[in-house]
């Protein structure tokens, strides 16, 4: 059977699945009022468990996607939020979801010139100048990622004055609220301490790295106005071992 959601991801797999549902709503493959297929169907299709297909219902439920019915199912809601991404990009959430204990450490910030690297890895091409947020990430005190994030100029000057030890996410979408999310794109994949080590700069002890580029585009911009590029450590897992 194909699998469709990554398992080996630092994303977990409720969230995943949420993002893969949320999907057919936004393409309407799923259509407005429409039943969504039962539990079952979904576990089989995705190959998770029933505890992460309800979970994945629930964060759609409570972001307004969808509509729980006693009895009868569960259907695509009527009237959707614009947007309400932040529980499914925040790392802060899914950390704090899984009984983790989180903090964020500034390392860096300010403007930063964009040289020929960086404007290909945002997807810009006339950026000149950007906002830089680098911070190190604790779990338990253990730290465990390496963030960067490069904001849009156009953007930047709404969250630069924000507490940025908070969830980068939720400082992004309270300070935006006038923007309309067009669609957030992710990768997240292994890399190795060389590929890493630029970046981390030692910060974290330990030879295996997950990687994960991130591109927020909002309504009348063809470029992204937030690029986030994160190192985690790979074996989270084994920190309450």
């Amino acid at each position: 059977m194909k699998r469709l959601l990554d398992k080996s991801s630092a994303v977990p797999l409720y969230a995943q699945l949420a993002e893969k549902l949320k999907e057919k709503i936004l393409r309407g493959e799923w259509k407005d009022g429409e039943k969504i297929p039962p539990e079952f169907e979904l576990m089989e299709k995705y190959g998770v468990s029933r505890a992460t297909v309800r979970a994945a219902i629930d964060t759609l439920v409570a972001e307004g996607f969808l509509v729980k019915r006693h009895g009868i199912g569960t259907f695509v809601r009527k009237f959707r939020p614009t947007f309400s991404f932040e529980p499914l990009i925040s790392l802060n959430y899914a950390l704090e979801t899984f009984g983790f204990v989180s903090k964020n450490v500034v390392l860096k910030k300010g403007y930063l010139k964009v040289d020929e690297n960086l404007s290909c890895d945002a997807r810009w091409k006339a950026v000149q100048e950007c906002f830089l947020v680098k911070r190190l990430r604790y779990v338990d005190e253990f730290p465990i990622v390496v963030e960067e994030s490069y904001f849009h100029p156009e953007i930047a000057k709404a969250i630069e004055n924000e507490d940025l030890t908070k969830s980068l996410a939720k400082v992004f979408f309270e300070s935006l609220k006038h923007i309309e999310i067009a669609r957030i794109e992710q990768i997240i994949e292994p890399c190795t301490q060389k590929e890493a080590e630029s970046h981390v700069q030692g910060l974290i002890d330990t030879d295996t790295f997950l990687k994960m580029s991130r591109w927020i585009y909002v309504k009348d911009h063809t470029e992204p106005v937030y690029y986030l590029l994160l190192f985690m450590r790979a074996d989270l897992s084994r920190l309450r071992g």
